[in-house]
């Protein structure tokens, strides 16, 4: 599949399974030395300030299999940042703000939530965001993420601004291996503006 807006549903569904099958062959050890890299090189290589005093970003707390955000999420508190989370809500996303080890339990499809009340809903607490921190299971060379099939993160992203027209920062957080050259995509599907892996940043910039 290599046009946009032409994939099928098995496209898609054959290449998460793959990925996810990958990602469980993974070590614990090596999931955690990957999140510690990936918050290095955020802090090195995104266009951040060092003192994030006043800046407000998204991230989430990620899967077991998943790179982990833990390392990124401390820094980011540290740097005095305030980060909203996810929480699902039917077929929207909550957010909320996190705090330095706050409890959290799992919700719908086993992803960690905090408890606490929402600052909002859906995109309206994105739009205040300098950057905003994506899950994903693959990003291709145009910057088009497949995610885990379940669209919250499209109908999020379809109502905030791209970064090039006065929006937030968009960051996939990925493993390296998997930057693809194509991914299946279909016309909802939203472009992210870089990778962030254990390895380094990947740039996409400008029309696909």
């Amino acid at each position: 599949m290599d046009e946009l807006g032409t994939s099928s549903v098995g496209d898609k569904a054959a290449l998460r399974a793959q990925i996810r099958t990958e990602r469980r062959l993974r070590t614990p050890a090596d999931r955690q030395a990957a999140g510690i890299a990936i918050a290095s090189n955020a802090v090195a290589g995104l266009p951040l300030p060092g003192h994030l005093g006043g800046v407000t970003v998204a991230c989430y707390l990620s899967l077991e299999t998943e790179p982990g955000t833990g390392p990124l999420i401390e820094d980011l508190l540290t740097r005095g940042a305030s980060v909203l989370v996810p929480r699902v809500a039917g077929q929207h996303l909550d957010w909320l703000q996190v705090a330095a080890h706050q409890p959290v339990s799992r919700g719908p499809f086993g992803i960690l939530e905090p408890a606490g009340t929402p600052v909002g809903r859906g995109s309206a607490p994105l739009a205040a965001c300098t950057a905003l921190f994506l899950p994903g299971l693959a990003i291709d060379n145009r910057g088009y993420r497949l995610g885990q099939g379940g669209g919250y993160y499209d109908r999020t992203l379809a109502d905030v601004a791209a970064h090039d027209r006065g929006g937030p920062l968009r960051v996939a957080i990925i493993f390296e291996g998997e930057i693809l050259p194509r991914v299946p995509t279909d016309d909802h599907d939203c472009r992210v503006d870089l990778a962030l892996t254990e390895v380094g940043i990947h740039h996409f910039p400008g029309t696909p």
